[in-house]
């Protein structure tokens, strides 16, 4: 089995070096098998992945994190090359989902040895391959003012900080919102797509199950119109679920989400910003067979 590791740039030396360990680990069959590829800022990851599929490879594992991810997996999509992760970012949220090892040695030993594989949905959005979620509004501000700094030196917890404050900033913008079609408009203050479930737990507890691979996308729209009114959403849904209705609506998408502001709003998909509105998210139902833990 010949597998391709490729290493984002922003994996630091510690990784790199558990990574060299890992690949040592490996028995000689499956070690010899394996070539590391590092990635410079000014690469194209899905460029350098596709420079290299014509050699024969049976799996592309992506070092780093969700846009890393994302990246790889843009060059694979309807291809017959499964993708494999070595979870090395802030948030890990693919990885984390599909119940990838996060440990670095653990996640080259499945990828290199006994694993299944699983065929999911990915998002695209101007011609690029998202995994795991779109938004706009809170969520992306959030994204927008945490640095990489922030990310690098306290992981996750970077976020919640930002996330507070701009809940208690955020105020209802008037957004188009199409549904496959259908247009409906809202003085939201979050619209958040998501094709997986572990951020859309986080931020709305209350919400419906979303797999990544059930063929069709989650869409969270928050009418927030204070900010005391996101409590209503998290501890009081249960005693006062028609004042949670007017602030939430959940709806599903198998096809296409647009969305629409009057003035430009940042937009983020993954974790990353990339763009403003106006956004189309277009659904691609099991585009995608990545390696994950066979099944017990």
């Amino acid at each position: 089995m010949k597998l391709l590791f490729m290493v984002a740039p922003t994996v630091g030396d510690e990784v790199r070096a558990a990574l060299r360990s890992a690949l040592q680990e490996l028995p000689a069959g499956s070690r010899a098998g394996c070539e590391v590829c590092a990635v410079t800022p000014e690469d194209s990851i899905p460029d350098k992945v596709r420079e290299h599929m014509h050699e024969g490879i049976d799996g592309v594992v992506a070092v780093g994190g969700d846009g890393t991810v994302s990246a790889v997996a843009h060059a694979l999509v309807d291809t017959q090359v499964p993708l494999g992760i070595v979870p090395a970012g802030t948030g890990n949220l693919v990885a984390r989902e599909l119940g990838i090892p996060l440990d670095i040695h653990a996640a080259v030993a499945l990828a290199a040895g006994a694993h299944s594989l699983r065929a999911i949905d990915a998002m695209l959005i101007d011609g690029r391959t998202y995994l795991l979620n779109a938004g706009v509004g809170v969520n992306a501000a959030v994204i927008d003012r945490t640095s990489r700094l922030g990310k690098s030196l306290f992981g996750r917890t970077a976020y919640v900080g930002t996330a507070v404050w701009k809940v208690l900033q955020a105020k209802p913008q008037r957004l188009t919102v199409t549904i496959d079609g259908e247009p409906r408009t809202y003085d939201a203050t979050d619209v958040l797509i998501s094709n997986c479930g572990t951020l859309a737990r986080v931020l709305h507890p209350n919400g419906p199950d979303i797999r990544a691979d059930d063929g069709h996308v989650d869409v969270c729209i928050i009418c927030m119109k204070v900010a005391i009114e996101y409590p209503w959403y998290y501890f009081l849904r249960s005693l006062f679920p028609r004042h949670v209705n007017r602030i939430i609506h959940e709806l599903q998408a198998r096809c296409t989400v647009s969305i629409r502001s009057e003035s430009p709003m940042a937009v983020q998909a993954d974790g990353d910003i990339i763009g403003t509105t106006p956004v189309t998210v277009n659904l691609h139902p099991k585009a995608l067979s990545v390696m994950v833990p066979e099944a017990r």
